[in-house]
């Protein structure tokens, strides 16, 4: 691993939205390009993962002591005593939907939001952009959002992800990172998804990993390394994050 961080910062000039796409007529590839383009104009041609730990609701940690983000979910604030009792604890990074209200705690003691956005496979074209829409209308109040993590509802569908990942990236160029939730992914669609215009893994990120076999199969716990090499796999640079937007590269 390269021991020089890197700070790759976002653009200040938000680029223009283009006009809504047609999800039924699209070509998923051709929209693939141009969001993958896009993130690269953005953020080079790389992708990255973080190791994280996560405040539960039971108030306890679960995930290294020496990680780089400490995060909890909106589910979880009512019972740990509101945003205000978690930013005390230590987190930097609130993950989930649940409004503007928590959100916009959150930043106002200068920590930053990481936007669950639920999706449901097969939804119609009207349906998912209502979605994005209603995601446009919470960016466009005021809220900066540090990035949108799509969340399939039950087994994803591998292309209608992807079309909604690319989707992302172009229609809502105000968010500089589109985060993919292994676990819910799998760890083989988030990969083909850094191809349509994701920049990071989101995944326990371990030092060792026991065999995925019986109870372990469905593990999302990944090393260093497995996560290097998905990254370099979709053919981008890997990065582990280290900072809000600071990066250093993992070494091949």
């Amino acid at each position: 691993m390269s021991s020089v961080p890197i700070a790759l910062a976002t653009s200040s000039t938000t680029p223009t939205r283009p006009a809504a796409p047609d999800f039924a007529s699209l070509d998923l590839f051709d929209l693939g390009r141009r969001a993958t383009a896009a993130r690269d104009a953005r953020l080079g041609a790389r992708a990255s993962f973080v190791r994280s730990r996560q405040l539960l609701a039971t108030g306890a940690w679960r995930g290294p002591r020496d990680a780089r983000e400490s995060y909890v979910e909106v589910a979880d604030l009512a019972v740990l005593g509101g945003w205000p009792a978690a930013r005390d604890a230590g987190v930097n990074l609130l993950i989930g939907g649940g409004g503007v209200v928590p959100h916009a705690a959150a930043q106002a003691s200068q920590a930053r939001s990481l936007w669950r956005l639920p999706f449901q496979a097969g939804a119609t074209a009207r349906e998912r952009q209502a979605e994005l829409d209603e995601l446009r209308q919470v960016v466009d109040a005021g809220l900066s959002i540090w990035g949108v993590m799509p969340t399939p509802l039950g087994e994803p569908q591998g292309l209608d992800a992807l079309h909604l990942v690319a989707t992302l990236r172009l229609e809502l160029p105000q968010i500089p990172h589109v985060v993919l939730d292994v676990a819910a992914l799998g760890p083989r669609l988030a990969q083909m998804a850094l191809g349509f215009g994701a920049d990071e893994l989101w995944a326990p990120i371990v030092s060792e990993r026991a065999l995925r076999l019986g109870g372990n199969a469905n593990n999302p716990a990944m090393t260093r390394k497995e996560a290097a090499v998905l990254i370099r796999g979709a053919g981008l640079t890997a990065f582990e994050r280290i900072g809000p937007d600071e990066y250093v590269e993992e070494s091949p």
